[in-house]
């Protein structure tokens, strides 16, 4: 069976070569091939794929002039040959057996995507605190892609770095090029609604390389918050509870402590503010590793939790006249070509 897989990438020098000897790496690939997707780099990125593309064949580059994930997926769409589609990211590494148990699983179970769990890994002592955050209950909400707390295969609402089959592309469409971030999370519960089920195997372990700051992951998350707002609109549902709970708090935090700064208050002014600080300082005492990581994964969570709410509160007020429409906007996937390639 043939596999295409698809790196939408921008600056991605540290990681680039690793992913992509992940790739070549995998069992039981024999036809394949690789298309970078590439949204004007200027970090060298370009220059360590040339020097692949004149050693492998089967690889092949392509410019994202938009430099966002959704159009460069798409554009890479209308290249792609394999009947199987793996979207893969320029700061992950597959494991050797990925491709195999994956096709294994589309063969096996009655889903159209299927994945792994991802292990979130980084560098430096604060890396190390955001990758134990992102991969907490307390942190993210139990998105079971990221936790370790599932050890059988089942049904999931979403997932990362997916393996596709490839008609499902051809009946519901690419990614949806109005979500800046969160379009595989849009494109998965479009796929849902349309009957598509995806398929998560926890055994499937892939590493991803976490942001190392708080200011890169404050930034991440509230542009997730922000596009989950757009992502809700899209599909007109809610995927779930949990992507309300941060905004939820920030209104709350907010409704406090203004009204009691004025009024004078002080047990009105912190009461939610205490009641969270609490419960973070216990859970990252649970979480921590060692003594030393406690604070950091304080600070962690705290920049999980207001950055994606302040970024879905944000995305109200930004899309606020957005909620009519719900047209798929996948301008760049030209699906006359897409479903000719398949038969060339």
């Amino acid at each position: 069976m043939n596999v295409s897989f698809i790196l939408p990438v921008r600056n991605e020098k540290e990681y680039i070569a690793d992913v992509l000897h992940s790739i070549l790496h995998q069992k039981a690939l024999n036809d394949y091939e690789i298309i970078f997707s590439d949204g004007s780099s200027d970090d060298g990125t370009l220059e360590l794929i040339n020097v692949f593309l004149s050693d492998f064949p089967n690889l092949k580059l392509i410019h994202n002039p938009n430099k966002i994930v959704s159009s460069g997926f798409n554009l890479a769409l209308n290249e792609a040959k394999g009947d199987i589609i793996i979207r893969v990211d320029g700061h992950c590494e597959l494991p050797p057996n990925y491709v195999e148990k994956c096709i294994a699983l589309l063969h096996k179970q009655d889903a159209y995507i299927v994945g792994g769990r991802i292990a979130t890994i980084s560098k430096g002592i604060v890396g190390k605190a955001i990758a134990k955050a992102q991969s907490s209950w307390f942190g993210v909400g139990g998105v079971k892609f990221r936790s370790t707390k599932y050890k059988r295969g089942g049904y999931v609402e979403s997932l990362a770095f997916g393996v596709h089959r490839r008609e499902l592309f051809a009946d519901i469409g690419g990614y949806d090029e109005q979500m800046i971030c969160n379009q595989d999370d849009e494109f998965n519960f479009r796929a849902i609604q349309a009957g598509k089920k995806i398929w998560m195997d926890p055994t499937i372990q892939i590493k991803y390389y976490s942001r190392s700051s708080f200011s890169n992951l404050f930034k991440q998350y509230f542009n997730y918050g922000c596009f989950k707002v757009r992502g809700i609109q899209k599909r007109r549902q809610i995927i779930s509870i949990r992507h309300l709970i941060p905004a939820t708090f920030v209104v709350g935090l907010m409704g406090t402590l203004i009204p009691g700064f004025i009024l004078q208050q002080p047990w009105f002014f912190s009461s939610v503010l205490t009641i969270y600080m609490i419960i973070n300082i216990l859970f990252s005492i649970i979480v921590a590793p060692s003594i030393s990581l406690i604070p950091l994964l304080f600070l962690s969570y705290w920049t999980l939790h207001l950055g994606y709410g302040l970024g879905f509160i944000w995305g109200f007020i930004r899309f606020l006249g957005k909620w009519s429409d719900t047209s798929l906007k996948d301008n760049h996937f030209n699906k006359e070509k897409f479903i000719l390639n398949s038969r060339a």
